[in-house]
């Protein structure tokens, strides 16, 4: 079968090959290596190429890694990253062969580059992470977040997993509490394994697009994949009474 591999144009040094090839490469050359997991299917890889990864100031971030652009299909990149590998896009961030991070869906420069700046930071070669940024990753890193309402709502459909919209603020402490103590909780996410979740900030305009209006901070939509609401929560709630709100959401599908 012949492998599916594209590379794109970066200002950085692009592999030619397969993916062993650039995994070598990058290592014998003491760079960092981005690995962008697409298919063929998948609109928000075109988006992320064509938006985020053409963007300059992510161009700037990014130079000095070594760049891949794989598909997921291909047996290279099911060999070596596996179970990792959750839906595209994902780009993975990868130092002698070592998983550094992965930036799973769509996501605008804005909130890419955290992740860049959070690789640099583990590879001792930036000092500017400033503190929203680490705690956003160390709070993030159990929750397999996406971070856009219409790529949530394509691989619901996709895979037939409801919704979970969870509205928060960086700003706010309970944002950070409902995320930190409740959401990244291991029976809390078994329980949420039916559910595509997405976490979007309130100033989000794509919000208003799909009827959905919050006035407290957080708010967690239970939807179904066709964005009807099951159950909505405002503010900050425990383990135990959240479970609740799971429960009431899955009776209702």
């Amino acid at each position: 079968m012949k492998k599916i591999i594209v590379l794109i144009s970066l200002q950085a040094t692009l592999m030619a090959g397969t993916l062993t090839n650039a995994m070598l490469e990058a290592k014998n050359q003491g760079r960092p290596l981005m690995i962008m997991v697409t298919s063929k299917t998948c609109t928000y890889c075109d988006k992320m190429q064509n938006l985020t990864l053409s963007d300059a100031s992510v161009k700037e971030k990014t130079k000095e890694f070594n760049f891949i652009k794989v598909d997921e299909s291909d047996a290279e990149a099911k060999h070596f990253l596996g179970k990792h590998i959750e839906y595209p896009p994902t780009i993975f961030f990868l130092s002698k062969y070592k998983i550094l991070n992965k930036a799973v869906g769509y996501l605008p420069p804005s909130e890419f580059i955290p992740w860049v700046e959070d690789t640099k930071r583990k590879l001792g070669t930036s000092s500017s992470v400033n503190n929203v940024t680490q705690t956003y990753q160390e709070s993030s890193s159990s929750i397999n977040w996406m971070y856009d309402i219409p790529s949530a709502i394509d691989y619901a459909a996709q895979t037939g997993k409801q919704i979970l919209i969870f509205v928060s603020s960086s700003s706010s402490k309970w944002s950070r509490e409902l995320e930190e103590k409740t959401l990244a909780d291991s029976s809390i996410q078994q329980a949420l394994n039916s559910f595509v979740l997405v976490k979007v900030e309130k100033r989000d305009a794509g919000l208003s697009s799909y009827g959905l209006s919050p006035k407290s901070i957080p708010t967690v939509y239970f939807m179904t994949s066709r964005m009807r609401e099951l159950v909505v929560s405002k503010g900050f709630f425990d383990i135990n009474d959240f479970f609740k709100y799971i429960n009431y959401a899955k009776g209702k599908i």
